[in-house]
């Protein structure tokens, strides 16, 4: 043992020193080795704090999502009605505790007006949500059961960034005060740093009952709440499942009027945390991994030109008593150093990009273990773990070639024949790295594709000169309709008459920004068959956001001053609404839809539905770039929350700070936010695909680079190794145009072989980016025929240098020098 360590350590040394008095080789080898293997560490940094690691929560094996499924369509993962959570909560017996939690946000300010008011994102919740995920807060307590119900007083629990950046940290923050949409509330607790549930912007909690109307709470229709479920020990998610989908399914069946789901669904919350970046992250990190394995087989040529440049070397050691198995492990242990300096060099990297990836990473609010990525202790272990066995796998075949080697030719300082075995080796490494280049290519191809036509998007809006800004009013300061259109019409007043404003109007969600909500209705006259129900995007605008936001009005009229809402809940009067255009061809193929009218479901028969009267019809807008048209229906607007959209003369940004100040001036405390032009609101909705773009891009031109850089190697290493024969051959009259052709054939025989093998591989692996294209398929054949062409484009000029360079051999020099 103690005699194996130390021929090791000689090993090492003997290695140490050969790197060192070859630094130009070992620069580049190491180089190669860190752009491969960082690239790797970075990605596995992602993969595995998001796809890897449990849950921050306690057991979190044992947490469920739960949904009601079908409730228009065959949509599996809707979200949950507040009343069919209270019904899941006292019927469940398979699980401890169901708890339930959904998305708002609130104008934060001080209770003492201490700092500037804020729209801080929040969320309402069951008082069990946080013993539900097993945390607890850091400072203070969670919500008890009492606080959650309708008129208790106002608690919240506010997040660790709010109580550093508002409080400083302050440990006396329990009890005291801030104003949550101009109402007080009491802070009875501070969550730990890093909890990211529902999502991790979330800077404020407050109980669910305490938040939401007593009409809302009992809605069986009204879907809004994220619900997840602790499963008892030993009770599997099937079982949980199929207790949720009989109870939903028995509430259905009992009241086939309700607007609920025709049953119910539970999977494991990791699974459905994930789902939305599983494949991309996969991919993301199976392209990183086609870098690597092309670095490695660059080096492993490089290696193989080294050992057989050091013939003589090891003929002498064989010579004075070395063994093969001796000469072939001394020469793994250089390759294996090298990969490990390469592995400590992409840690490096790794860590300068891992931030960069987190802090870039589309929708990285919702994805759970963001805030883990980094180089750990797991990083490490993977990367050096990869390194070791990239340099025995890059080393491994340069190592046996260069141990068998003539001692007698070799002592004698003759040039001994590389052998066929050599050759096809060779080549099979350069058809191997020019294979999975193309692959590389084909797939960043297709994305690139898919994002230019996204890019060229219909959206049914303006896009240039367009700005947008969202207001909130609290209902605890504008408590009647009369004080929010009275808001409203005096700040639209002020706004347009703002130099450089050409138009400007409110709508309730902000174009090209989401799905925002949807309303199951139906239209007078037409009985719909059982179980049967139609629904569209809802939307409460008011007269002037079609002409601010550039949607044509293309039959009737839109909103006037005078338009009712129809929202009277006893008696309501008459409304109106105005529908796109896909809403008319879907609903009433055919027909002229003005003057129709359609009406909601309520789900107390005591009230009246409210009816509304179409009154016009508007072009289609795409709630995002990559999602069909949808039918929408805008209702006049009535609404605490809106998005002000104005149309300017300019540069939308030179009206922001005007906006915002006469705003503030009609109120002081109302906070103004998310202030966007139309072209970052659209950038925002393509951000997904420009990055999957952007890394698969990056890695496929690396992948490219090192192809090119290889295959000029390989050749570069035959015309210096064919000297002679070059020589001889100009010598006897052979025209330079023949030598050239010689060595193109030479090195583009396994290039052609590793297209069309890559060709091969593509047509199989680009299914897996099915997904994440749009508006072209997989085997699209432009892509498919020009990725080819790129390729085989840059493996002539690679090839071409060589060969050029072999055309200006001298033949007295090489015959001299043989």
């Amino acid at each position: 043992m103690l005699n194996s360590l130390q021929v090791l350590v000689q090993d090492v040394r003997f290695a140490l020193r050969q790197l060192r008095n070859h630094p130009g080789f070992a620069i580049v080898a190491v180089l190669v080795l860190a752009l491969g293997l960082g690239g790797n560490a970075a990605m596995f940094s992602v993969v595995n704090a998001v796809l890897l690691q449990p849950l921050p929560y306690a057991d979190p094996q044992r947490l469920v999502a739960l949904f009601e499924r079908d409730v228009v369509g065959d949509e599996p993962f809707n979200v949950v009605a507040p009343a069919n959570f209270l019904d899941w909560q006292k019927q469940a017996r398979n699980f401890e505790q169901i708890a339930a939690s959904g998305e708002t946000a609130f104008n934060l300010a001080s209770a003492t007006g201490s700092f500037t008011p804020e729209r801080i994102h929040g969320s309402y919740c069951s008082a069990n949500l946080f013993a539900t995920l097993g945390v607890a807060p850091v400072l203070g307590r969670s919500f008890r059961d009492e606080e959650d119900r309708p008129g208790a007083a106002r608690v919240a629990v506010i997040g660790y960034d709010l109580w550093q950046h508002r409080f400083g940290g302050a440990p006396d923050v329990i009890h005291r005060q801030i104003r949550l949409d101009s109402e007080l509330y009491d802070i009875v607790g501070v969550m730990p740093r890093n909890f990211a549930y529902p999502y991790r912007t979330v800077k404020a909690w407050v109980p669910i009952e305490r938040h939401l109307n007593a009409e809302t709470l009992q809605s069986h229709s009204y879907h809004m709440l994220t619900v997840i479920g602790r499963l008892r020990p030993g009770v599997s998610v099937e079982q949980a499942r199929a207790e949720i989908d009989g109870i939903a399914r028995r509430f259905k069946q009992e009241h086939p009027e309700e607007v609920a789901g025709k049953g119910g669904n539970a999977v494991p919350l990791y699974d459905y945390s994930v789902k939305g970046v599983r494949v991309s992250l996969l991919v993301l990190f199976g392209a990183v991994g086609c870098v690597l394995i092309i670095a490695c087989v660059n080096v492993a040529n490089l290696l193989l030109t080294r050992a057989l440049g050091r013939q003589r070397e090891v003929a002498i050691r064989s010579a004075v008593g070395a063994t093969r198995v001796r000469i072939v492990r001394q020469l793994l242990t250089e390759s294996v150093i090298l990969s490990l300096l390469g592995g400590a060099g992409g840690l490096v990297l790794a860590s300068l990009v891992t931030d960069a990836l987190a802090a870039h990473a589309p929708d990285a609010a919702y994805l759970p273990g963001i805030d883990r990525i980094g180089v750990d202790q797991w990083v490490f272990l993977f990367t050096f773990g990869i390194a070791f066995l990239t340099g025995i796998a890059a080393g491994l075949f340069p190592a046996f070639q260069g141990s068998r080697s003539d001692i007698v030719e070799s002592l004698k300082g003759r040039s001994v024949s590389t052998g066929r075995s050599h050759a096809r080796f060779r080549d099979v490494l350069v058809a191997a790295e020019v294979a999975l280049s193309l692959v590389l290519l084909a797939g960043a191809g297709l994305l690139l594709r898919s994002f230019s036509r996204l890019q060229n998007v219909h959206t049914g809006v303006r896009t240039d000169h367009t700005l947008t800004m969202a207001i909130a009013l609290p209902e605890a300061s504008y408590k009647t309709r009369a004080q929010v259109s009275g808001f409203y019409r005096q700040m639209i007043e002020r706004v347009q008459a703002l130099p450089g404003v050409q138009a400007a109007g409110l709508v309730t969600c902000a174009p090209v920004d989401g799905h925002c909500g949807d309303n199951v209705f139906e239209i007078e006259g037409r009985k719909l068959p059982p179980g049967k129900l139609i629904d569209a995007l809802y939307r409460q605008a008011d007269p002037g956001y079609f002409k601010a936001a550039g949607i044509p009005l293309l039959e009737g009229r839109t909103f006037t001053p005078r338009d009712g809402a129809g929202l009277d809940d006893m008696d309501p009067p008459l409304g109106v609404v105005v529908v796109s255009e896909s809403w008319a061809k879907s609903f009433l193929p055919g027909e002229d839809p003005m003057g129709k009218r359609m009406y909601f479901q309520r789900d107390s028969a005591t009230r009246k539905n409210p009816h509304f009267e179409i009154v016009g019809v508007v072009g289609d807008v795409v709630k995002h770039l990559d999602a069909p048209v949808q039918p929408t229906m805008y209702f006049p607007l009535a609404n605490h929350e809106a998005y002000i959209v104005m149309h300017t003369s300019g540069d939308p940004h030179s009206v922001a700070s005007a906006a915002r100040h006469e705003i503030n001036a009609l109120d002081h405390d109302l906070p103004v936010f998310e202030i966007r032009t139309m072209d970052e609101i659209i950038g925002h909705s393509a951000q997904n695909r420009e990055f999957s773009v952007l890394l698969l891009g990056l890695f496929a031109a690396l992948a490219l680079g090192l192809a090119a850089v290889g295959l000029y190697g390989v050749l570069s290493y035959i015309v210096s190794q064919r000297t002679a024969e070059i020589g001889i051959r100009m010598a006897l009259g052979a025209p330079s145009s023949e030598v050239r052709r010689l060595i193109l054939v030479q090195g583009m025989k396994p290039a052609l072989v590793g297209i069309a093998a890559g060709l091969i591989g593509a047509a199989f692996g680009t299914k897996l980016l099915s997904g994440l294209l749009f508006g072209i398929g997989a085997g699209d054949p432009l892509t498919f025929v020009s990725v080819p062409l790129v390729l085989l484009t840059v493996a002539v000029i690679a090839c071409l240098i060589p060969a050029i360079r072999a055309t200006r051999i001298d033949p007295t020099f090489a015959l001299r020098r043989e």
